[in-house]
């Protein structure tokens, strides 16, 4: 029989021999299992499978010596063979709930273990997950297709496989289907299967339109007091399928009266055109409320065009679409290490799209009038969770777009954690809810988005964050890589090259709100003089402020409003978008942005970050020319942070912008004596 706690890749356990010979066994890991995209650009998925997950962990320890020396053979294993078969799981695992709505990028399931016991959980755990949120999102997308009318999971058949039949049907049922087929899902969780005939029912009393009649007159004497369903599409629908059920319904005394309910299933044809005519062909009749079943390869996109139609169909039945989630059926969920024992790690790909979060994470859904508004996963006992569980003033910028931010006042909001302790001290911390609880907390999570963030076509995008001491920490060991990487390379190519710092030289400090002495010539100064060195690289520091800046007058500070965000103030002078080299000409990879934090002041460029959140001085080489506005303030600043550093600073007089004269004077004077160079 499957040992499902096995269902592992060998490099799991190749690994894992490495940790056990050089002592790392015990040292304390922490995983997270969590996806980057959602299918069919959903935006978030439904969770299911965290039961069997936690199933499959207690099962560690349940193999003897001789399973393992199937697969790691020989002396040199002995001693981790013996380790292997008696190690059980003694670490936790914290889990979002089963009928949960998650996003990109938060810990769906967060593992907390000495490393080989959380390393060798990677395969099983995403198999689980991987098959049951696949389904469970599929059946979600195809249960709001079908708006109020029911949809019932019948897929079994083309499952991959028996398990994946019995635990997909488990996931389309949490994620909102009314019903499956399979009768090992509804024996395992309490609750009926549905099911009634299919063609070879009806031609085994013959290919005729007698037999037809026989095979539903047969049907309904031998299944009175249960519901009804014929399916009428055998030869012809409307020709004789539907005569046939209306005259075996009359015949056997079933009417609008009964109380199991009864119905017809259409399985072929233009479900819109003959559902229509089966309508009316049996409200002529008198059976009202005869329903009418509509099967035969339907997913989303089929139902809502038959929604669109205005096809009388009362319920729905899909199979392949949701058992092996036909369009997409390699869901996303990756198992990444984020810190080992205090120290936190992140794995940086040349794919921006695979960076991940560090370090051991919770994540809180932030709710307003009974709404959800948006999810922000910190550090555990972070700044911004311990605000947020004070419902203090929570102030909200996307990671990936700073222009987009949100602020919540104090009290104005309630909050949720989004994983709990599943399984702690060698035990499954059981949830206890039904599964028809757990379908029930999805549609209440359902309908507590706003409806534009849960349609099935170009959704409107959750605002999904992190906070700022996540962020910090994130860009903190990237820039701390980075650093290593230039460094080595300097070393491995000494190149006693310069690059050039261009501060601030933006439209408000030039003839905006405020413009400064020699800003223009300062402009023309500094474009020559990069068009006459065209081999130096060139990075551009620009102040880039949200509307409530701390630095504004109207918010406390000693400046009137400048360079707000996606503002012309805030651009820079459209002379250094003729520099002849194209490669020195602002861009998006050489713009590196300060002052973005609302509450916070900040005049120096050294840690100012660009678009992928990369730090100015992890790019610059140790010789820096220094330009820009104002002389007073953010130049010296920068000059200084520089100088601090231990960088060789050059800082080009003529190409400045100043407050005033004297200040400008004695600024240089003072970055001479720090040990500047003005040239």
């Amino acid at each position: 029989m499957l040992n499902i706690s096995y269902c592992s890749d060998k490099y799991q356990y190749t690994m894992g021999k490495s940790f056990y010979d050089t002592g790392m066994k015990d040292r304390t890991a922490v995983f997270n299992l969590f996806f980057r995209s959602a299918p069919d650009n959903n935006n978030w998925a439904v969770v299911s499978g965290i039961r069997e997950a936690m199933e499959m962990i207690a099962g560690l320890g349940s193999e003897d010596i001789t399973f393992f020396e199937r697969f790691l053979p020989g002396d040199e294993y002995a001693d981790f063979r013996k380790y292997l078969s008696g190690m059980k799981f003694t670490g936790k695992v914290y889990a979002m709930k089963e009928g949960e709505i998650a996003f990109p990028k938060e810990p769906i399931i967060t593992v907390v273990a000495p490393i080989i016991e959380a390393q060798v959980l990677e395969t099983p755990l995403l198999c689980i997950m991987n098959h049951q949120m696949a389904v469970a999102t599929k059946a979600s997308r195809v249960t709001r297709a079908a708006g109020n009318h029911p949809v019932s999971e019948f897929g079994s058949r083309r499952a991959h496989g028996p398990w994946a039949a019995e635990y997909g049907a488990k996931a389309a049922f949490i994620a909102g289907c009314a019903g499956t087929s399979n009768i090992l899902t509804g024996i395992e969780f309490d609750f009926e299967s549905s099911g009634t005939m299919a063609h070879s029912y009806t031609t085994s009393f013959g290919c005729s339109i007698e037999g037809e009649y026989k095979a539903f007159d047969t049907y309904i004497k031998t299944h009175r007091n249960e519901p009804l369903i014929l399916l009428v599409d055998t030869f012809d629908t409307l020709k004789c399928g539907v005569k046939n059920a209306i005259k075996a319904f009359k015949a056997n005394d079933i009417d609008d009266n009964y109380p199991q309910g009864y119905g017809i299933r259409l399985d072929s044809g233009d479900l819109s055109y003959l559902s229509q005519k089966c309508r009316a062909a049996l409200d002529e009749a008198g059976l009202k409320k005869c329903r009418i079943f509509a099967t035969n390869a339907l997913d989303e996109y089929l139902i809502t065009e038959l929604e669109r139609q205005g096809a009388c169909i009362d319920s729905y039945g899909v199979g392949d679409a949701i058992a092996t989630s036909k369009h997409n059926p390699c869901f996303g969920n990756v198992y990444k290490l984020v810190q080992v024992d205090d120290e936190p790690i992140l794995k940086r790909s040349e794919d921006k799209v695979k960076l991940i979060n560090p370090g051991f994470q919770i994540t809180y859904r932030i709710i307003q009038d009974g709404k959800f508004k948006a999810d922000v996963t910190c550090l555990r006992g972070d700044s911004f969770a311990r605000t947020i569980e004070e419902c203090g003033e929570l102030h909200l910028t996307d990671e990936n777009d700073e222009t987009k931010y949100t602020t919540y006042p104090a009290g104005s909001y309630s909050w949720k954690s989004l994983q709990e302790l599943s399984f702690d001290g060698g035990h499954i911390l059981e949830d206890k809810r039904t599964i028809f609880e757990k379908r029930d907390y999805y549609k209440a999570n359902l309908a507590s988005f706003n409806e534009t963030q849960v349609r099935i076509v170009n959704p409107h995008y959750y605002k999904v964050d992190i906070s700022d001491d996540l962020y910090d920490l994130k860009m903190g060991l990237i820039n701390k890589l980075i650093h290593q990487i230039n460094l080595s390379q300097e070393l491995e190519h000494p190149d006693n090259g310069f690059c050039h710092v261009v501060v601030d030289m933006l439209y408000d400090f030039i003839d905006g709100s405020l413009a400064c002495s020699n800003a223009e010539n300062a402009v023309r100064k500094d474009v020559e003089y990069i068009d006459c060195h065209p081999d130096q690289k060139v990075f551009y520091v620009l102040d880039h402020h949200p509307e409530n800046h701390c630095s504004f007058k109207d918010h406390g500070g000693m400046w009137p409003a400048h360079c707000v965000m996606q503002s012309h103030g805030g651009d820079i002078h459209d002379l250094f978008s003729r520099i002849r080299n194209e490669s020195n000409r602002p861009d998006e990879a050489n713009r590196f942005y300060k002052g973005i934090n609302p509450k916070k002041e900040e005049y120096s460029g050294f840690a100012s970050r660009n678009r992928e959140g990369i730090e100015l001085n992890n790019m610059i080489s140790k010789n820096v020319i220094v330009s820009g506005i104002a002389t007073e303030y953010c130049v010296r600043e920068t000059c200084l942070d520089l100088l601090k550093a231990g960088h060789k600073v050059f800082v080009k007089s003529d190409a400045l912008g100043y407050i005033d004269e004297y200040g400008h004077k004695e600024t240089l004077k003072e970055l001479s004596r720090m040990g500047a160079k003005i040239i």
